[in-house]
Order: structure tokens, then C-alpha cells, then sequence
């Protein structure tokens, strides 16, 4: 049963939510926050108490009766113990932070992974945001890596700001309470009121810099698809004064938000300067009355002092927590997709006996491209295959990549069972396996289970021997639960790209288009995966993109031949598949 694609529901949850950057990770996080509290609750100590200890032994010193009894020990013992927990804290803290980040990015990229597999292809070419696929894979890598920010620049900085102000205040009400009062104000603006009136100031201002960061990225790369063309033409300065333009208002737009946060660092210095002041004032009368020596007010004024360093990232919190929002939308944008049928096609459920492919005039082109297929006609239907020859350049994965529902024609017609190809849910009938794909570090089972969550063992061995991998898989220390690392690198590419295929069969979808899958093969293991694939695929539409010569059975293949222009090129006898231009 094949449903078409259904406009997403208002009520469906956001595939990426920021409350997950914390539960993804919450065990490396939270070790993250214990060392990361240790190590400040360190540096307000050692302050502290070196302040204490220098003034006291100075005012021992003084003294000849209390001089030999003063223990020079225990504090200089906790002295040396503060220097050393904040030293291995704040190692220990970057290295829990940071695998917890990415551990997480990690997390996030196979997240986004899956929910673009079971979302419509087209949708990184339709959606306002995104153009083509080349801003889509410029979401998976930069907008995620943005992700990480509104956790380490934002949710953890508040937190220890919230720890140590509690911890300072509860210091100072022990030594009297009148001091708590006195530098409470001063400490309230500095750690909540200005941070916060810089986020209500600058959350706007965040929100701007994307866009202009996003229109300079674009300004800069969409021009160098063509720069030959653009030289030969004479519009390339023209380009460059775009270029320098957005890159000024970037640049501008940048220096006011460090403009805005500094502003707000200096004041919140003159916020505990301030602070500062009103407990030496207050401290006055206490140690006239003996209720406070000079030691303890000097551990307390340098532990209201060390809250400076620890406030002070509260003030460009703002930029990493508009950024992240920013990537957040931007990402969960691209994996919703836009509703696209029409309603009456919408509820419509078919069940074909055979699948039709029919292409009429199809002209299509990659953005900057200055070569693309044109007015390419065929008609396949179940059972047959379809070769595409012709020399690098003259669009062959271009035309691929419309054929999977990944970029829309400029003119023409693509249709599957008289349907417009966009209005199908193309994650249940095409496998697309283009040039470019992605293998992450996980098992080779989980990297194949990506096409098939719930595949057994015996279909993941199934479809390894059909590749001829089943040799080299069960020869493994691991066998399928073998780590292939980050990007395959395990693997050689040749192992990699048919594990990347095994992947699409494993999804059994009756259309596949695959893009040269036997790339870098042995003429032996090309027989082998070629049997496979047309065994495979007997009862659906094969295409195959391909430079390395197939032997495919000639009752059910036919090839298409591109000239460089992109235009096809017909050789005698013309294939039944193949409609005349």
C-alpha cells in the first residue's frame, strides 16, 4: 500500500527540539556542570582565601604574642588544594564538555539523518530557505554544529552564574546578613538584570546576523559555480562589489553586537564595583563592633570580586542562543518539508500492479550550472532498466537527481503513474543512491539498518552477499557490529559506496536510481553486484548512472546516451523505452 505525500500535520513534533541538546547528552552534560562548578568554586576560594590568609598572617605578624600560635598550614594546604582543583577542573571540564558536544552533534546528524530518509527528497529544493541541495548539505554541517552553542555558551554559563551567586551571597550572610543585603542589588543587576536586558536588546540583532551570514555565504558561493563564465562576460567585479557589500554589512552588523555585549560586560563590572562598595560601607560599623575582622571582610570583597569572571559570559550569551534557535528552525524546516499535493491526490491510496515512468521534454539544470539534461523523453515501466551513458559533465546526475524527486525540472514533464513526481511520497518508492553519500560512525549493521530500521540479521547478511561483502563481513573481528568511523574511514571507498547501496536495497523501494554504484569495482565483483541488482530489482524500474561498461540481460535494458550539451543522442536500433525527440 502506497500512500502519496499528505501535507504534516500542525501537531507533529519538531524533529530537533533544544531541550533534547540536553537529554541526548544529559550523563556528559552533567559531569560537564560538576566540573565545571568545582572548578569556579575553586577559583572563588583560592581568592578568597589567599585574601584572608596574606591579611591575617600579615596582622599576626604584628603581633608577637599571636604570631607563634597563627597555623600557617591548613590555609596554605587549601590553597594549594583550590589551585589544584581548579587547574584539573578546568581540563576535566573541556574534555567532559566537549565529548558531550560531540557525542551529541553526532547524535543530532543521524537524527536528522533518518527524518530526512522518510521525508519527500524534494523538499531541499522547494523550501524558502534552502536552495538545492547545496544548502541542505550546508545545514547538515554547519547549521547542526551550531547546535552545541546554546549549551556550552548559554545553559551552562547561567547555571554556574546561578550556583556561585547562591554560594557567594550564602557566604556573605554567614559572615552577617547585613552584608548579603548590601551587596545584593549590585549583584542582582549584574548576574540577572543586565545579561537579560542584553538578550531582550540583542536577541533581535542575532536573529539579523543569520541572515546577513546566510546572505553573504550565498553571494559568495552561488557566483563561483560559473566564475569562467562570469570572467569571460566581464561581471565578475560585479560579483565581487555584491560580495564586499553583504560581507561590510555583516562585518557592521557583527561589531555592534560586540559593541552591545561589552557595553553590558563594563557595567556589569561597575554593577560589583558597586556591590563592592556597599559592603564596605555596611562593613564599617561591623568592625567597629568587632562583629567582623579585616581578614573576613577582605575573603569577602575578593569572593564578590571573583564573580566578575564567572558573570561575564552571561553578556554574549545572546549570540549563541539566537544562532542555535536560528539552525534549530532552519533544520527543522528542511526535515518537515512543504506540503505540496493537492488535496483530492492526497487521500488517495494505490496500489499498482506495475510502475510506469514517464519523462516528456525534461529540461533541467543545477543551480550555476551551465550544462543540464534537455529535452529528454522516455517511458519506462516495470521490470526494465535504463542505462545512462555519456561523458563527465553532460548531466547525468542531474538527471538523476530530478528522477528522485531531488530538484525540479526547468521544463517538462516527470511523472510516475500519471502523477507529477513531487506529489509522491518518494521515501516509499524511490531508492536514490547519488555520488555523494554519507556513512556515519556506527556499526555496519546500524549504518544498513538506516534503510530498514527493523531489518534482521539474516536480510543484512542477505544483502552483503548480494554487494560481495559477505565474505569480507563475516571475516571481521566484529562482523556486523564492526565500527565503520567517522565518514566510513574504516572502510575502503569501494567497501564504503556498495554498504551505502546495501542500505538502499534494504529499504526494497520498486524505483531505484542509482548513481555510479560500481565505481572503483574488480570486473569479477561488477558481474556479481550487477546479477544482484537486476535480480533485485526484476519487478520495479532500474537506472544506473554508469562510465564502466555493464553486462545487463539486452531484452530488458536500454541506454541513453548524452552528448556533453546534455542533449540525448540516438544510436540504432532505438530502444522501446527511449520516445522519439
Amino acid at each position: 500500500m502506497l500512500r502519496l505525500n499528505k501535507t504534516p500535520s500542525a501537531e507533529q513534533p519538531p524533529t530537533i527540539r533544544l531541550r533534547d541538546l540536553l537529554l541526548l547528552r544529559r550523563g556528559g552534560w552533567s559531569l560537564a556542570f560538576l566540573l565545571g562548578a568545582a572548578t569556579l568554586l575553586a577559583v572563588i576560594g583560592l581568592l578568597a582565601i589567599s585574601g584572608w590568609f596574606i591579611t591575617a598572617a600579615a596582622v599576626a605578624g604584628t603581633m608577637t604574642a599571636t604570631a607563634f600560635g597563627f597555623d600557617y598550614f591548613r590555609p596554605a594546604a587549601l590553597i594549594r588544594l583550590c589551585a589544584i582543583v581548579r587547574t584539573a577542573g578546568r581540563y576535566g571540564e573541556r574534555l567532559a564538555s566537549h565529548d558531550a558536544a560531540l557525542g551529541l552533534l553526532k547524535d543530532l546528524r543521524c537524527r536528522l539523518f533518518m527524518a530526512l530518509g522518510k521525508k519527500p527528497l524534494l523538499q531541499a529544493a522547494s523550501s524558502p530557505s534552502h536552495h538545492g541541495t547545496a544548502n541542505a548539505m550546508h545545514c547538515l554541517v554547519t547549521d547542526i554544529d551550531q547546535l552545541d552553542q546554546v549549551v556550552l555558551r548559554a545553559l551552562l554559563p547561567w547555571g554556574w552564574a546561578g550556583l556561585m551567586v547562591a554560594v557567594v551571597m550564602a557566604g556573605l550572610y554567614w559572615l552577617s546578613g547585613t552584608l548579603m543585603w548590601a551587596a545584593l542589588p549590585g549583584v542582582l543587576l549584574a548576574w540577572l538584570g543586565l545579561p537579560l536586558l542584553a538578550l531582550w536588546r540583542g536577541i533581535d540583532q542575532a536573529r539579523q546576523r543569520a541572515e546577513l551570514a546566510e546572505r553573504r555565504r550565498v553571494a559568495l558561493i552561488e557566483p563561483l559555480a560559473a566564475i569562467t563564465s562570469l570572467v569571460l562576460w566581464g561581471r565578475w567585479p560585479e560579483m565581487a562589489q555584491r560580495v564586499k557589500k553583504w560581507d561590510a554589512d555583516y562585518l557592521a552588523h557583527q561589531e555592534g553586537q560586540q559593541l552591545l555585549a561589552s557595553l553590558t560586560t563594563a557595567l556589569q563590572q561597575v554593577a560589583l564595583g558597586a556591590a563592592i562598595v556597599s559592603v564596605l560601607w555596611q562593613a564599617e560599623a561591623l568592625l567597629a563592633a568587632s562583629h567582623l575582622t579585616v581578614p573576613m571582610l577582605l575573603a569577602a570583597v575578593l569572593a564578590v570580586l571573583a564573580l566578575g569572571e564567572i558573570l561575564a559570559p552571561l553578556t554574549h550569551s545572546f549570540l549563541a542562543l539566537d544562532a542555535s534557535l536560528a539552525a534549530r528552525n532552519r533544520l527543522n524546516t528542511l526535515a518537515e518539508g512543504a506540503p505540496r499535493a493537492q488535496a483530492a491526490i492526497e487521500e488517495a491510496e494505490i496500489t499498482p500492479p506495475s510502475w510506469q515512468l514517464n519523462v516528456s521534454q525534461l529540461t533541467a539544470r543545477l543551480p550555476g550550472a551551465l550544462v543540464g539534461p534537455q529535452r529528454i523523453n522516455l517511458a519506462l515501466k516495470s521490470g526494465e532498466i535504463l542505462c545512462l551513458r555519456g561523458p563527465s559533465g553532460c548531466g547525468k546526475s542531474t538527471l538523476l537527481q530530478v528522477l528522485a524527486g531531488e530538484l525540479l525540472p526547468l521544463s517538462g514533464e516527470c511523472c510516475l503513474n500519471g502523477y507529477p513526481i513531487e506529489q509522491w511520497s518518494m521515501h516509499n518508492a524511490v531508492g536514490y543512491l547519488p555520488q555523494q553519500w554519507d556513512l556515519f560512525d556506527m556499526s555496519l549493521a546500524e549504518n544498513l539498518r538506516l534503510g530498514a530500521r527493523h531489518a534482521g540479521d539474516s536480510e543484512l547478511w542477505s544483502v552483503l552477499d548480494d554487494l560481495a561483502l559477505g565474505t569480507w563481513a563475516r571475516g571481521l573481528p566484529q562482523g556486523l557490529e564492526t565500527p565503520l568511523g567517522e565518514y566510513g574511514a574504516a572502510v575502503s571507498g569501494g567497501q564504503a559506496r556498495r554498504i551505502a547501496l546495501g542500505r538502499v536495497l534494504l529499504a526494497r523501494r520498486p524505483i531505484l536510481l542509482l548513481d555510479e554504484p560500481l565505481a572503483g569495482l574488480d570486473a569479477v565483483t561488477r558481474r556479481h553486484v550487477v546479477t544482484s541488482l537486476v535480480r533485485r530489482a526484476q519487478h520495479g524500474i532500474l537506472v544506473i548512472s554508469s562510465h564502466v561498461p555493464l553486462e545487463l540481460p539486452e531484452s530488458q535494458v536500454c541506454t541513453l546516451y548524452m552528448q556533453e550539451d546534455g542533449r540525448p543522442r540516438r544510436f540504432p536500433p532505438v530502444p522501446a523505452c527511449l520516445e522519439a525527440l
